[in-house]
């Protein structure tokens, strides 16, 4: 892993029907609805980092980019189908293209899952084979980002935005002088990496936040909420970069906060946040297997 004496993550989208919040608005607080441990799986996640729902199956998609570093849990599974009340449907596998499944985002019109790699600085892009399964065999996967050539030196999150047919990017703070955001438009030819992409940035230090996990977009609004593994709030901008506000989540038990994604709640409420906890980092303690999936409210 690239960052050795701290937490590391994982993070991913889906849509929201959160309100649109303005900066003035009274402090917001997110309040747990239910808590599953990743750990007790039978292929456990001691490090679950991002996450992304799909839809069309209603399960959530966790990837683990810590797991393969700990051989007693390890069994060549680093990519989870869980049902949103935290049950285990399925562990498979992205380890023939990448081990560092940093955060995934589920392009739901293409059917394809775009994985961010911190270790390589990359984006990948998975298409089901024909099997129509994420994580298996038939997979194809083909390096849609070079990170690098963009300055971003430590992807971390990643979100999808549909109609825009944009990336975003969250990365971490130890190859840049601040975490930073960048967003990535496909041109005309609807392709990344070609010379009509449109690329910006900014930075979110100026807000307390010293690393940028994960990262969701809000349906209506196009906000951008992002989950750091240093901070117990999450952090609410514009698409540009403006604050619109911070949400608290120090009450709710979350350690280290490392990939956030929207689906409607186990409860039948249309929309809830989930979160994943990586808990304790592996490298402080390698035989650490305390990773945590929290649905949490806005209130």
């Amino acid at each position: 892993m690239k960052r050795i004496l701290r937490s590391v993550l994982f993070v991913s989208v889906v849509c929201s029907l959160l309100p649109n919040t303005q900066p003035t608005a009274a402090a917001t607080t997110g309040k747990v609805v239910r808590v599953k441990l990743t750990s007790v799986w039978f292929t456990p996640s001691p490090d679950p980092m991002g996450i992304t729902y799909d839809p069309r199956t209603h399960r959530l998609l966790i990837g683990d980019s810590e797991v393969d570093e700990m051989p007693s849990l390890w069994k060549g599974r680093n990519f989870f189908v869980v049902r949103r009340k935290g049950n285990l449907v399925a562990g498979r596998t992205f380890k023939k293209f990448t081990t560092e499944p940093c955060d995934v985002t589920l392009a739901t019109g293409d059917h394809a899952l775009y994985i961010a790699d911190d270790d390589r600085d990359r984006v990948f892009r998975d298409g089901a084979g024909k099997d129509g399964l994420f994580g298996t065999r038939d997979d194809v996967a083909t390096t849609v980002l070079r990170t690098r050539r963009f300055g971003s030196f430590d992807p971390e999150g990643l979100a999808w935005v549909p109609r825009a047919r944009m990336l975003i990017v969250t990365d971490g703070a130890d190859a840049a002088p601040t975490a930073r955001v960048y967003t990535i438009r496909q041109g005309k030819d609807r392709r990344f990496a070609t010379s009509d992409d449109v690329v910006r940035h900014f930075g979110i230090h100026r807000y307390g936040f010293t690393d940028a996990d994960g990262v969701a977009v809000t349906r209506f609004s196009h906000h951008l909420l992002i989950v750091s593994d240093r901070q117990s709030f999450i952090l609410e901008t514009t698409m540009g970069g403006k604050l619109v506000r911070k949400i608290d989540i120090s009450a709710t038990g979350i350690k280290a906060a490392s990939g956030i994604t929207f689906a409607p709640g186990t409860g039948g409420s249309a929309s809830r946040l989930y979160i994943t906890d990586r808990g304790v980092d592996n490298n402080r303690n390698p035989h650490e297997n305390d990773g945590k999936l929290f649905e949490l409210k806005i209130a």
